[in-house]
């Protein structure tokens, strides 16, 4: 869903309903004394103007794999935990081998032939074939990066063939579902703000945009789309996170309470103590605010009903 912030270069415009405000001024001047409107103001401020596509996103990280184990048995020992950096190679974890560690630890020892220890069905296995069985129980990384899950322990079981561990790569990534018709507004290089509970975690751009797929569940035709964090995200692989991907954006523009325009595309213009209705420009808007084409200071009515050349009582909101 769309949703667009107003907050503001002054796009400044003569309004012609000066003139005729001094005229009643002066008009007013020698009219009994009435009793003045109660109303609550605001002035027109200068901020950024900005139209933003919400969506809401899953932390992934662009390399993900399992280290899987080779075989069914029992941990005999498990060398890393989550949160650890891994190198290639590094031993992950380990299942018992009582038979292939027993023959090669009697071989290196020269304790004899280490045939004799072993079962008649092993008899003649040799050395290397041992050492290569013992080896294919221990599970190495096969790449750089992060331990992110671990679901063994020592001394636990495990089936083979079923993931032990959940690894990735450092670099993180927000992978959003974006409906076909949001997603071709996107470019690459886009900025979008990553948000956690309402609080803003980083920045980040707008990374791989995919072809457009059909969603099975809703049937919907959606883009999947990777923005690409400026720091890291400390939580956990799959955080649901949202972001407001950035569509347009411009500094230093006139903006004013969503309140202080009327249904009739009016403001209440508040000089000298009175209000004067005047029309106003709104070029873009959200629940909260709205740019608008009037200089900046520009008192108005935010709030309190009053009449054209009324006298008017500011309150403090």
């Amino acid at each position: 869903m769309k949703k667009v912030k107003a907050s503001l270069a002054v796009m400044g415009i003569t309004l012609a309903a000066v003139g005729t405000m001094a005229v009643a001024a002066a008009a007013q001047g020698n009219a009994p004394a009435e009793r003045a409107a109660r109303v609550e103001t605001c002035q027109v401020t200068l901020g950024n103007v900005e139209q933003v596509l919400a969506v809401n996103g899953v932390l992934r990280y662009e390399t993900e794999y399992a280290a899987i184990s080779p075989a069914t048995g029992v941990v005999a020992q498990v060398y890393v935990q989550a949160g650890d950096r891994v190198q290639a190679g590094q031993p992950l974890f380990r299942l018992k081998g009582e038979v292939q560690a027993a023959a090669v630890s009697a071989a290196l020892a020269q304790q004899g032939s280490y045939a004799d220890m072993l079962p008649v069905s092993l008899a003649g296995t040799s050395l290397q074939e041992a050492a290569a069985q013992l080896e294919c129980l221990t599970v190495r990384a096969s790449a750089d990066g992060l331990v992110q899950q671990v679901s063994i322990a020592p001394h636990g079981g495990v089936m083979a063939g079923s993931p032990a561990m959940v690894l990735s790569g450092e670099k993180q990534c927000i992978q959003c579902s974006v409906v076909l018709r949001d997603a071709q507004e996107l470019r690459q290089g886009m900025q979008a703000r990553i948000i956690k509970d309402g609080a803003v975690l980083t920045m980040a751009h707008v990374g791989e945009i995919g072809p457009a797929q059909v969603n099975d569940t809703t049937g919907q035709t959606v883009c999947q789309v990777k923005l690409a964090p400026m720091e890291d995200i400390r939580l956990p692989l799959g955080a649901m996170l949202e972001a407001e991907i950035l569509l347009y954006g411009q500094a230093n523009v006139p903006v004013l309470p969503v309140e202080a325009v009327t249904d009739s595309g009016t403001v209440w213009w508040v000089a000298d103590g009175r209000s004067y209705e005047v029309p106003v420009q709104v070029v873009m808007a959200d629940e909260v605010c709205c740019w608008v084409n009037l200089p900046e200071g520009t008192t108005v009515v935010s709030r309190g009903d009053t009449e054209e050349g009324r006298r008017v009582k500011e309150m403090k909101p």
